[in-house]
């Protein structure tokens, strides 16, 4: 399965091949600066050889140095992330709280995709629409969400084309 849609600013794919994006498409990352907000379904504490390269973790939301190698960004499944061309700063994240009770403003980030979060299933309309409000709150490049389905919203064009091409073509 693979769909596509588009929102506002932003297209958007969620498909349920098991895909390794970054493998598939490195410009997803590469030079960009990533907050990782979940990694398995949990918040990412750097390690120490990842504070060594620059990782920063605040507010329960890990901050990535410049990406280089795909290979410097931790992964392990139920991922979210928010990709972005400078560096970030969004806040406290209210990861493991009702996402429909904590507040919806800037400075507040609520995670998605432990709440299984695909756009294009009806049944997670109310989440999609308060993950709409957030995006265009914090106005990231990209989000990936990996859980039971792959996630992924641009509003760079040619990259969202890059990233929606390579997924078709492994069907």
């Amino acid at each position: 399965m693979l769909t596509v849609g588009l929102e506002a600013n932003y297209e958007w794919l969620v498909t349920d091949q098991q895909v390794d994006l970054l493998q598939l498409c490195p410009e997803v990352a590469i030079g960009k600066y990533i907050a990782i907000t979940s990694i398995d379904s949990g918040a990412l504490v750097p390690s120490a050889n990842e504070a060594a390269a620059g990782w920063q973790a605040r507010g329960k939301i890990a901050y990535s140095p410049k990406i280089m190698n795909v290979e410097d960004v931790p992964r392990e499944g139920w991922d979210e992330w928010y990709i972005f061309d400078r560096p970030a700063d969004l806040g406290t994240s209210h990861l493991g709280e009702n996402i429909f009770e904590a507040p919806q403003a800037q400075g507040h980030l609520n995670v998605f995709v432990n709440y299984c979060l695909a756009l294009h299933r009806s049944e997670t309309k109310e989440l999609a629409t308060l993950f709409w409000q957030q995006i265009a709150r914090i106005r990231p490049e990209s989000y990936v969400a990996e859980n039971d389905y792959l996630n992924f919203v641009s509003a760079n064009k040619a990259l969202f084309t890059s990233v929606h091409s390579a997924i078709k073509a492994l069907r």
